[in-house]
């Protein structure tokens, strides 16, 4: 049966229809500026790749399928999928995704898009991802908004867990931009914050979504409050 959150325990702490982490204040005022240093400078803004010093903020701009609970060890809850289903033997897991989900340009997240992440990260990305996923057997789309992960034989306790953690790039995007190159140019993302300006190697300025489509999810509710 669908289940609205995954662990690598079993047993998770929020229950179906929980409205907000215990750990945030759902009525915290939205606004500000952040401002935040680094020691070193940086060659692109794609994280996914081998090639080039990363800017490590992409968390901000790119949604995974699920999001972590950080109140509690390995488990995640719907962002980008709604839902989750696995059997007792964890051979696969599947992702139903949520109709509302969007990447900035308004186009629809669907399950080609996750498809098309996993095999393009396996193949083109930097191999950290072969090495976590060497264990999937195949991606495939069972559906316009499910996506399957079917597993090598054995048992694969995190597997699911670390798929939950994947996160979602453009299909369409990646059909007019080369993936596996170095760019200061932001990428098509679906996050609550967009890439504002860039400064080559020196800063990067981000600014809060105020459309973004999760804004309201119970993993979202009460975070991200910083304006830029």
């Amino acid at each position: 049966a669908a289940r609205h959150g995954l662990s690598v325990f079993g047993e998770l702490k929020y229950k179906p229809g929980f409205q907000n982490f215990e750990y945030v204040n759902p009525e915290a005022p939205k606004g500000g500026t952040l401002r935040l240093w680094g020691v070193d400078t940086f060659e692109t803004l794609n994280p996914f790749i081998l090639k080039g010093r990363k800017e490590g903020w992409n968390g901000l701009i790119f949604d995974t399928l699920m999001a972590a609970a950080q109140d509690e060890p390995d488990s995640f809850y719907g962002l980008v999928a709604r839902s989750v289903e696995s059997p007792r033997d964890r051979s696969w897991v599947a992702f139903n995704l949520n109709p509302r989900a969007r990447f900035h340009d308004g186009s629809p997240i669907t399950a080609e898009d996750v498809v098309f992440t996993f095999d393009t990260l396996i193949k083109e990305g930097h191999p950290r991802y072969r090495i976590i996923f060497r264990d999937v057997a195949k991606a495939e789309a069972a559906g316009p908004r499910r996506v399957k992960f079917s597993f090598k034989p054995g048992f694969h306790r995190d597997l699911p867990t670390r798929l939950a953690t994947l996160p979602v790039l453009s299909k369409s995007y990646y059909g007019k931009v080369k993936f596996n190159k170095t760019s200061f140019n932001a990428p098509l993302s679906s996050g609550p914050y967009r890439v504002a300006k860039v400064e080559n190697g020196r800063s990067v300025s981000y600014r809060r979504v105020k459309n973004y489509w999760a804004r309201d999810l119970p993993v979202n509710r009460g975070r991200w409050n910083f304006d830029a």
